[in-house]
């Protein structure tokens, strides 16, 4: 009995020594295999070093040169008319809307003081003319001396100029047009009081329409200047020509251009206008997306291309913009894989796996 207990309890004994030698191996072989699969990942992770990239082929098209900018139509000539003289508003003979020609009367200023100044200086000239006639006879026959008719012509010239003077207030105390134009609006009333430089009335000359329009730097040298352009509003297409380039840009790097439209009946001053540059020009260029280029637009700008499964590093030489495009002017050539997405991870020599081929788009666009 004592025997077959011993042997019970050394078969427990080997049993559980058994297990534990079954559990610690399983372990290992768990720990060994998760090993093998970790390394395996990471060998595979080194093996492959490429970066997933999109390209796009580099294409040469015509771009067009068209371009537009907005503005509102003026009058080609708008005058606020002041006063010279200075008077008692007696009569207005114009009222707003009614048109004038040059030289047409406009208002009348109390003249009574001025007329009677005209006519004294009238008289006074007279009659020195004839003194200065009467003394260079008696001058020829060695009545008068020379300094004695000098002093007299002296005294003729001074009245000639008070004279011409005084006409020239008499003559101005009727206000006249110094253009043709309508009258679009009247600041004096009969019976005012007025002084030199008092405003009086706002004329123009609606014979022709002008538009005002701010045109970006990058396209001011496109222009020139009688180059015909198109305008367009509600009321319908008109044509004109630049008639204008500002030298000067203003804060926000945009120059005044002055365009003349051709007249039309249906033109009024007032009228939003989209004038469109340039026409139907165009150029050969290449174009890109935007996306495609790193770093700043000036000197800095880099592209990468796809040359033989690598990534070859192009420093560009960059055009106009537009929108999503841009111009290359020098770094690509026509033909090459230039890669358009994915250039985080991109570097020159990286080697590359192109997953998505674009065709590019952009063989016309507008600049």
């Amino acid at each position: 009995m004592k025997i077959f207990t011993e042997t019970a309890i050394a078969l427990k004994r080997m049993v559980a020594i058994l297990t534990i030698v079954v559990i610690v191996a399983g372990t290992v072989a768990i720990l060994a295999s998760r090993k093998s699969r970790r390394e395996r990942s990471v060998a595979e992770a080194v093996s492959d070093r490429s970066v997933s990239v999109s390209t796009s082929r580099v294409e040469r098209g015509a771009i067009e040169l068209a371009f537009s900018a907005n503005g509102i139509t003026q009058p080609v000539r708008e005058l606020s008319f002041t006063s010279d003289v200075s008077g008692r508003v007696t009569e207005i003979l114009v009222d707003k809307g009614t048109r004038v020609s040059r030289g047409a009367a406009l208002l009348k200023v109390d003249s009574e003081l001025l007329k009677a100044d005209y006519t004294a200086a009238e008289a006074a000239w007279k009659a020195l003319a004839k003194d200065v006639e009467r003394l260079s006879r008696s001058h020829a026959a060695g009545g008068v001396s020379e300094q004695q008719l000098d002093a007299l012509r002296t005294q003729l010239i001074a009245a000639e100029s008070r004279l011409s003077v005084s006409r020239r207030r008499y003559e101005d105390a009727t206000v006249k047009s110094p253009v043709s134009g309508i009258v679009n609006a009247r600041h004096v009333e009969p019976g005012a009081l007025i002084a030199p430089n008092s405003p009086l009335f706002e004329i123009i000359d609606d014979s022709r329409v002008k538009l005002l329009c701010l045109v970006p730097e990058s396209r001011v040298a496109l222009l020139s200047q009688g180059a015909g352009v198109t305008a367009e509003s509600s009321e319908g297409v008109f044509s004109g020509r630049v008639t204008h380039i500002g030298r000067k840009a203003d804060r926000s790097l945009h120059h005044p251009v002055e365009v003349l439209l051709d007249r039309d009946g249906r033109l009024r001053a007032g009228m939003y206008l989209k004038v469109t540059f340039c026409g139907e020009q165009s150029r050969e260029a290449i174009l890109i997306p935007r996306s495609a280029v790193s770093g700043s637009a000036g000197a800095g700008a880099v592209a990468y291309v796809a040359v033989s499964g690598k990534a070859s590093r192009r420093v560009l030489t960059l055009g106009d913009m537009r929108g999503d495009s841009v111009e290359v002017l020098d770094g690509l050539g026509e033909g090459e894989e230039i890669i358009v997405s994915g250039l985080m991870n991109v570097y020159d020599g990286a080697q590359l796996k192109t997953v998505n081929h674009r065709t590019s788009s952009a063989n016309r666009s507008e600049l």
